[in-house]
């Protein structure tokens, strides 16, 4: 009864990000520039636009029938096997796997190993293990969860903290944006930190801080909440 509860209790959540995902175009000109990328031909991302947001409503189909992780699992490892990997260049692969990772994090299931499996091979994947126990190289591990609340949702925004070292400065503020509402928040991810990983937003821009107070830096903030979601 508790997990039921638990589901239904997130069922709204993840309605609307995955609703918000739909509305953002994903694949748009604009978005492979802002990546600094060369915009694919609009065949390519005309079709990842349609593809996601169709396998998007499937997972709000299953987010209404309070589906299991696994669930979820099977349904986003199928979809990932309808995409063959061959016809994309190597910049969109990488935008499809960010993609279906961002897709992973909204229901919260593990799919890296899958991305990489897709965008690898297991052959390659394989190999690398071999090298890593070889090297005594270790499972990527989360030393430190640095979190704010997301002032649009409520939700959970997470620098997971992969590496430190002491003596690395915060030398930044961080504007990012929620995945789950799109809302804009400024985020200070403190010093320390050598390697990181963001979980529930992408980052939008970076203030240095020898030129931006904290005052700043949310004035910053303010214009562009004003002129990106007009």
């Amino acid at each position: 009864m508790a997990e039921q509860s638990a589901a239904m209790n997130t069922q709204p959540f993840l309605i609307t990000a995955l609703s918000n995902f739909k509305e953002r175009g994903k694949f748009s000109y604009s978005a492979y520039r802002d990546r600094g990328l060369n915009p694919s031909d609009d065949e390519i991302r005309d079709g990842l636009e349609r593809f996601f947001n169709h396998f998007a409503d499937q997972l709000m189909v299953a987010a209404r029938q309070d589906a299991t992780e696994k669930e979820y699992k099977k349904l986003l490892k199928d979809a990932l096997k309808m995409l063959n990997k061959d016809v994309f260049d190597t910049e969109d692969r990488d935008f499809i796997c960010d993609t279906f990772y961002e897709l992973a994090g909204i229901v919260r299931v593990d799919l890296k190993d899958d991305l990489n499996k897709w965008r690898y091979g297991s052959f390659f994947i394989t190999m690398m293990k071999v090298v890593d126990f070889f090297r005594g190289k270790k499972e990527e591990e989360v030393l430190e969860v640095r979190s704010q609340t997301c002032t649009g949702c409520g939700q959970s925004l997470e620098a997971l903290v992969l590496e430190k070292r002491h003596g690395v400065p915060d030398t930044d503020w961080w504007i990012i944006q929620c995945n789950s509402c799109r809302e804009y928040n400024l985020f200070s991810i403190g010093p320390d930190v050598k390697e990181l990983r963001c979980n529930g937003f992408h980052q939008v821009e970076s203030l240095p801080r020898h030129e931006f107070t904290e005052e700043q830096a949310n004035i910053r903030l303010e214009q562009i909440k004003y002129f990106r979601q007009r």
